[in-house]
């Protein structure tokens, strides 16, 4: 239709997932991104994006790890990043010496300016994810519980000279019947190094983390994000990538360690990790069964022993991360020998 001589862009639904997991999501979005996705020219490279914004629900937020061989994700890195953020970092030196490249997103070479977890728990002054299990512990059906990581003030600018700005916006909780459900707000993000990658993980991890600090279930996670897209030269390298949306239940996957065991020292326990992991006795399970021996891990991938390596991953007790953290290692023997 033309109005005042102007013709109206073509109306569009916003496109929606209902998945299982995130290999689910992975799958299916990148088919239908491959199908309606338009050509744009950015920055850093020519990519497909959304026409539409995109809604995509998990089911099974808990299901968070990536098995695609031609994804090719570092769990290790997924994981310490997760626990950096709730620990409400925004040092370089803790995140980057899991990911050299996370470099390149440092405005001054010292701290990340976008660090979601600073901006939950220190940016604005207060934490913040303290003041909404307080609320959601204390008013039934509260819908006031909204997390925020975009600071107008700071962020929103006439230039463009930041690396690093927030990509997620804001976060909203809310429990019924005994589960905690999650939706985040996205302005923009990288459907295969975000969306469904590292963000699947943070966001699951502070869903669980929530969940747990209520003493309530993980329920859904839903994550809108206003333009969603994918990079060609990244596209192509999951061509022919085949479907793996029982990676869990393919894997037998049964025995998964819960985030929090112990609500009253985990943010204590983790501030002492984050420090040091060696050396110390941990009530939350996670750091014993999982966080510990995975650092052993990726020290004995940096200094090329193959033999710590294997030794680190047969002491990860969570199914789901050993698996990946296995076949992760093993797609780099060689580089081990």
């Amino acid at each position: 239709p033309k109005k005042g001589g102007q013709m109206y862009k073509r109306m569009y639904g916003v496109e929606t997932f209902v998945v299982g997991n995130v290999a689910e999501a992975l799958h299916l979005a990148k088919q239908s991104l491959n199908s309606v996705g338009e050509l744009v020219k950015t920055r850093v490279g020519m990519a497909k994006e959304f026409p539409t914004p995109v809604a995509i629900t998990y089911n099974k937020p808990k299901e968070r790890v990536l098995f695609y061989e031609e994804r090719d994700a570092n769990p290790i890195f997924h994981f310490m990043e997760s626990l950096w953020m709730l620990n409400g970092m925004r040092d370089l030196e803790t995140v980057q010496y899991y990911n050299k490249r996370m470099r390149d997103f440092s405005d001054d070479d010292k701290t990340l300016q976008g660090a979601y977890g600073y901006r939950w728990r220190k940016h604005f002054g207060y934490d913040q994810l303290k003041i909404i299990i307080e609320r959601l512990t204390s008013y039934k059906n509260d819908r006031r519980a909204v997390l925020s990581m975009w600071d107008a003030k700071q962020d929103l600018s006439h230039r463009n000279e930041s690396k690093d700005l927030p990509c997620n916006t804001h976060v909203y909780f809310s429990i019924r019947d005994g589960w905690l459900d999650m939706t985040v707000c996205n302005r923009s993000n990288d459907l295969i190094w975000g969306c469904c990658g590292a963000n699947a993980v943070h966001m699951s991890f502070l869903q669980e983390y929530v969940a747990s600090m209520c003493g309530v279930k993980c329920g859904i996670y839903t994550q809108f994000t206003h333009n969603l897209h994918a990079y060609l030269d990244t596209l192509k390298t999951l061509e022919g990538m085949q479907p793996d949306y029982d990676s869990y239940a393919v894997r037998q996957l049964d025995y998964q360690t819960p985030l929090v065991t112990h609500p009253k020292v985990f943010d204590e326990e983790l501030k002492l990790f984050m420090v040091n992991p060696i050396g110390k006795e941990f009530k939350n399970k996670i750091f014993s069964e999982v966080a510990i021996p995975m650092f052993r891990l990726w020290v004995g991938w940096k200094s090329k022993n193959l033999l710590e390596c294997v030794s680190a991953v047969g002491e990860i007790k969570s199914d789901d991360w050993r698996v990946a953290c296995n076949e992760w290692i093993r797609r780099r023997e060689d580089k081990l020998k």
